[in-house]
């Protein structure tokens, strides 16, 4: 019986969340033992330093960013100390592909001494564009969820310590070459300050939220939670990712497991 299951995840949409958090509990449920959540999504909860027991469980969640782990992420994955403890991973994209990421997150955790158990590759809708998986993770998704995190559990109870064959390929696909690119804001802004508490990265000033300053990573977090709709991205490089993905990536892709 694991000695907590530990759920840590980076969502600055919160889809991510919900879906680890979703699985944390199943698996902690079925096995009748303590239940801890870890969001290291904002700024003041970065970095976190961690050693795991052997008995305990790491339910990792995170989003992929253009088919690989976020920078950010992986960075995070580097200050944690597994000792042994399972991992279970779970990967959240926005119904184009998760690529290499899974993969790669099973990689950086066994380097740092997690047994990788299981690993899921889910479905949110898409940060930039709510045209694409609308709605995700929907109720289809938060009962494979539950059942993923039923097996996840039952994997665990057997003492299976191999890592299950997980889809993707190395050497990773490369990341996409670094943009400064940045959110605009229309004067249907109020400066409520949501956008500001809501940025994954802290760049949105304070005092005045229609600034934002250089290191933003494109989350979105400010455009979906913005009550006016005044955050929004429009240059070249966003325009036409949106325009790709709401032209060829519309078809509702299912969860893919591996256990």
């Amino acid at each position: 019986m694991p000695a907590t299951v530990h759920a840590m995840y980076f969502s600055p949409t919160r889809t991510t969340r919900t879906i680890t958090e979703t699985v944390a509990e199943k698996i902690a449920n079925q096995h009748e033992c303590k239940l801890s959540f870890t969001d290291f999504t904002l700024p003041s909860a970065r970095p976190v330093n961690a050693s795991f027991g052997a008995d305990d469980v790491l339910v990792f969640g995170f989003p992929v960013y253009a088919g690989r782990v976020p920078t950010l992420v992986a960075g995070q994955i580097a200050r944690l100390q597994g000792n042994g403890a399972h991992a279970v991973i779970i990967a959240l994209y926005g119904n184009r592909h998760y690529d290499d990421a899974v993969l790669e997150a099973a990689d950086l955790l066994a380097g740092q001494t997690f047994c990788v158990s299981a690993a899921g590759a889910f479905i949110g809708e898409h940060a930039m564009t709510a045209n694409v998986a609308a709605g995700r993770p929907d109720a289809s998704d938060l009962t494979v969820a539950r059942q993923f995190g039923a097996d996840a559990a039952a994997r665990l109870a057997s003492g299976e310590k191999k890592t299950p064959g997980i889809k993707g390929s190395r050497p990773y696909k490369e990341h996409p070459a670094a943009a400064d690119i940045r959110p605009l804001t229309t004067d249907s802004c109020t400066a409520c300050g949501i956008c500001v508490r809501r940025c994954a990265m802290g760049v949105i000033d304070r005092e005045d939220p229609t600034q934002v300053n250089f290191g933003c990573i494109r989350c979105n977090a400010c455009v979906k939670a913005c009550p006016e709709g005044a955050k929004h991205f429009d240059s070249e490089l966003p325009n036409r990712i949106v325009a790709m993905l709401e032209s060829q990536f519309t078809e509702r892709k299912e969860p893919e497991l591996f256990l």
